[in-house]
């Protein structure tokens, strides 16, 4: 993978919240989420991830936010979704998955 592939991040800023930014689709999915669910396992009891740098997403993306979500679940941590640009919330909308996602 050269890097116009691989644009996108997860930053830990604190145990407790992170930064995601760049391109959310299926080349950069699969390490994200990894490194997702390592923060979360070791974030305590809640974890907060700010999307605000967050430039595209394909459905890959809207499948990772739930992939983390479901995990928490199992951690017994609380996930909270920041600044989630206005066409991810669209298609989660859409997609009838408002209610499973905490969105601010």
């Amino acid at each position: 993978m050269n890097a116009a592939t691989m644009n996108a991040t997860l930053t830990a800023i604190t145990p407790q919240k992170a930064k995601l930014s760049g391109r959310l689709d299926r080349l950069t999915a699969k390490v994200l989420l990894q490194q997702g669910r390592r923060l979360i396992a070791e974030s305590g009891s809640q974890w907060q991830v700010d999307l605000a740098e967050v430039n595209h997403s394909s459905s890959v993306g809207i499948a990772l936010l739930l992939d983390w979500q479901r995990y928490s679940l199992d951690k017994k941590v609380t996930i909270e979704f920041l600044n989630v640009p206005q066409k991810m919330q669209d298609v989660i909308e859409f997609s009838g998955l408002k209610d499973i996602f905490k969105l601010n």
